[in-house]
């Protein structure tokens, strides 16, 4: 390589881990060249750039940028880390990346030179492939021209290819292969090889060039140095690879050799959506509407539910990698639908409303009358008891038909009390799943003046003569006085024949 290696030893070696760590976090270098660096050479960390602290020994280690790639979708930072060569790392910080961040692969770019000077600290559990872009021979004194050759070195034709392109076209497939934990690839300072690597990867997952350009001067930033420049980037790099190979898109597919199922896997492997949309919601098997739902009124439906609560309410998301919770709040469920990338929502709003029962046409309602009800907005196919309130009592059962509705004729009570009653349907539990449908019920009670006759709910008693009291619902009368009544007439006639012979006696007598 250039003086980078020279610039490795009078610098890297020469400052300590904490003014390393003071670079990392943006605070003034102590390097001739960072302390007079300009700053848009040094661009500050975000926290989209993902910049690894907490691993000792390592200096310019940061996931993948959580950029927006392809249609919106972001991309999974924590799918691949770059860093400078992993020589000064500790046990305990070779423990964090294999713990932590999952790492289970690295790629070294690394010429076997630089390998064997300066050996990887070994991650536990983690496989090493040593891929080396520029063959046997990386060192260069100039770094314009590093970066030709990282575009082409060795390159004669497809029969032909050289060390650079058949190292990017291994690169490339190992990372769309690779599906299970974390790879790191680095090679010396993780600027140029990786820098190069890495931006072919963001330009297949659709990552624009203002947020590649960030990406790479990061490295300034982390290391402390000005050594990476937009001009070696773009104006060498990617310049030549549109002169001589017209363009990314075609040096990708043709000169490279990515092919689309390889580019699928790399976007499946590295971009997350940010698709946060539900695709249905039901409350109860009622669809929701979702235009609706989404508008800041929310939607309102009807539904047979006693009391809402989150399992009533059903989610399906547009992205099958995306996630819903549902926050009840009396009669309203708030859906908050979160897309795979963890950041983006979307929020559904739905107001429950019970079905109303509706009464058919009727006369004077008295008890033991015969009644219609119905209503809409049920589960289809589902059993619902029909109560009348007051008592309270199952009147009878009716089941829901496929579009929700229902039509029961049930019976009131005959010994239902005259007066406001309410009805409402039930589910098996006996829980008022709509709202209570109010009736007035008239009292039956009729007189019969012919023949003492009342008429009371239906049932006809004997009006009692005389005394009597009611028992238990029996009437019981009082005693038959007639045969007393003839007898006391005759003995009332009796005295008076008497009184009269008498009368006539005294008269005649004179007395």
């Amino acid at each position: 390589m250039s003086r980078r290696p020279v610039r490795s030893s009078a610098f890297l070696r020469a400052s300590s881990t904490a003014v390393a760590a003071a670079a990392v976090l943006g605070a003034v270098a102590f390097s001739p060249t960072a302390a007079h660096a300009d700053a848009g050479a040094q661009p500050a960390l975000t926290a989209q750039d993902h910049a690894i602290t907490d691993v000792p020994g390592m200096v310019n280690g940061r996931e993948l940028g959580a950029f927006t790639g392809l249609g919106g979708q972001r991309v999974d930072a924590s799918r691949l880390i770059r860093s400078e060569s992993l020589d000064k790392v500790t046990a305990a910080g070779a423990q964090t990346l294999a713990s932590k961040y999952h790492v289970d692969l690295v790629i070294d770019l690394r010429t076997p030179t630089q390998v064997a000077a300066k050996p990887d600290v070994a991650i536990p559990g983690a496989k090493d492939v040593d891929i080396s872009m520029f063959g046997a021979d990386g060192n260069y004194s100039d770094d314009t021209a590093m970066y030709h050759d990282l575009v082409d070195k060795g390159y004669v034709g497809a029969s032909d290819r050289g060390p650079m392109i058949s190292a990017y076209a291994q690169v490339l497939q190992i990372l769309a292969t690779h599906t299970s934990g974390t790879v790191l690839i680095h090679c010396s300072h993780g600027m140029d090889r990786t820098g190069t690597v890495v931006d072919l990867l963001d330009r297949v997952l659709g990552v624009d060039s203002a947020d590649i350009l960030h990406d790479y001067l990061l490295s300034n930033t982390q290391l402390g140095v000005t050594w990476a420049t937009p001009a070696l980037l773009q104006g060498t790099f990617e310049s030549d690879i549109t002169t001589k190979y017209a363009g990314m898109d075609s040096y990708l597919s043709k000169t490279i050799g990515v092919t689309p199922a390889e580019a699928a896997a790399l976007r499946s492997r590295f971009l997350v959506s940010n698709d946060a949309s539900a695709s249905a919601i039901t409350v109860d098997g009622v669809t929701v509407p979702l235009a609706a739902a989404s508008s800041p009124a929310g939607a309102t439906v009807t539904a047979p539910v006693a009391m809402l609560t989150s399992g009533d309410v059903h989610v399906t998301t547009t992205n099958a990698a995306a996630r819903s919770t549902v926050d009840v709040q009396g009669d309203t469920a708030v859906v908050t639908v979160t897309a795979e990338d963890g950041t983006t929502t979307g929020t559904y709003r739905v107001t429950v409303a019970r079905p109303t029962l509706t009464l058919a046409a009727h006369g004077t309602l008295t008890p033991g009358s015969t009644v219609t009800v119905e209503a809409g907005g049920m589960t289809p196919g589902a059993v619902y008891e029909v109560v009348v309130h007051s008592t309270p009592q199952v009147l009878g059962h009716v089941t829901a038909a496929q579009d929700g509705t229902v039509r029961a004729s049930v019976t009131l009570p005959a010994d239902l009390a005259p007066g406001a009653h309410t009805l409402f349907l039930a589910d098996a539990a006996g829980d008022a799943v709509s709202d209570p449908l109010a009736l007035t019920v008239a009292a039956t009670t009729t007189a019969s003046t012919a023949t003492g006759a009342t008429s009371t709910g239906g049932a006809t008693t004997t009006a009692a003569v005389g005394p009597s009291v009611a028992t238990g619902g029996t009437v019981i009368g009082g005693r038959d006085d007639a045969p007393w009544l003839a007898l006391g007439g005759l003995g009332a006639l009796v005295l008076v024949g008497l009184g009269a012979f008498r009368l006539r006696t005294r008269l005649r007598t004179g007395r």
